[in-house]
C-alpha cells in the first residue's frame, strides 16, 4: 500500500524529488510506493511545471501542521540552513527515506529520516547519512565516511574515503574531497572545488586547491 507524501519546496530540487518518487513507484517493490498529496511552498512555484507531475501546490510551508497525521514530508530545498529551519518546524511528523532505484549501497550503510538519495549515486560500505541530507546525482561517497544532518551534496561530487561532513556543510557541483578530511558544519565547499585540507566551520573554499574565499 503507497504512503501519502507531501514536499516541501516547489522549486528544481523538489520537483527532483518528484522524479525520485516516480522511479520508486515505476520499481513496483512492495512497501516503497508514494503518493504525492502536492508541494508546500512559500514561493510562488510554476504551476506549469508542477502540472507536468500531476501534483498542486498545496499552499505555504505553515500549511504543513493541517496535513493528516498520516502524511509524511520530506523537504526539498537545496539550502542546508533553510531546510535545517523547516525540519525543525515539523515536530514529529514521518519524513521517509527516498533513495532513487539507480543508486547503488555498499554493506552497513545507514540513512537518517528525509534523507534523499538521488540518480546514480554511489555510496561504498560503512557509510553514514544522517538526517535530511540530499546526495545530488552521480555524485560518490567513499567508505567510512558520515554526513551530518542537513549536509548537500551537489551533483557529480566525489567524496573520498572517511570523510566526515558535519552539520549544513554545502558541497558544490562536482567538488572533489581527499581522504580522511573533515568539513565544518556550515562550511561551504565550491562547486569544482579540490580540497586537500580540513575546512573549518562557517566558512567557504574555493579553487583547486581549495582556499578560503576572502
Amino acid at each position: 500500500m503507497r504512503r501519502r507524501l507531501a514536499v516541501v519546496g516547489g522549486g528544481g530540487f523538489g520537483r527532483e524529488i518528484l522524479d525520485i518518487v516516480d522511479a520508486i513507484n515505476a520499481a513496483g517493490r512492495p512497501g516503497e510506493g508514494f503518493d504525492v498529496m502536492g508541494v508546500l511552498d512559500d514561493g510562488h512555484p510554476d504551476g506549469e511545471l508542477l502540472a507536468s507531475f500531476e501534483v498542486p501546490h498545496l499552499g505555504p510551508t505553515a500549511q504543513m501542521l493541517e496535513l493528516p497525521a498520516d502524511v509524511a514530508v520530506v523537504v526539498g530545498i537545496a539550502h542546508p540552513q533553510t531546510r535545517h529551519r523547516v525540519v525543525e518546524s515539523m515536530g514529529v511528523r514521518e519524513r521517509p527515506i527516498l533513495i532513487h532505484p539507480t543508486a547503488t549501497m555498499g554493506r552497513k550503510v545507514t540513512l537518517g529520516p528525509g534523507a534523499v538519495v538521488c540518480s546514480h549515486v554511489s555510496v561504498a560500505n560503512h557509510v553514514v547519512i544522517g538526517p535530511d541530507v540530499q546526495v545530488g546525482a552521480n555524485s560518490t561517497l567513499g567508505h567510512d565516511s558520515t554526513l551530518g544532518a542537513c549536509v548537500t551534496v551537489s551533483p557529480l561530487s566525489a567524496i573520498s574515503g572517511d570523510v566526515h561532513l558535519e552539520d549544513r556543510s554545502f558541497v558544490g557541483t562536482g567538488a572533489s574531497i581527499n581522504q580522511g578530511l573533515r568539513i565544518g558544519t556550515d562550511a561551504v565547499v565550491g562547486s569544482g572545488a579540490a580540497v586537500v585540507r580540513d575546512v573549518d566551520p562557517k566558512v567557504t573554499v574555493v579553487g583547486n586547491p581549495a582556499r578560503v574565499r576572502p
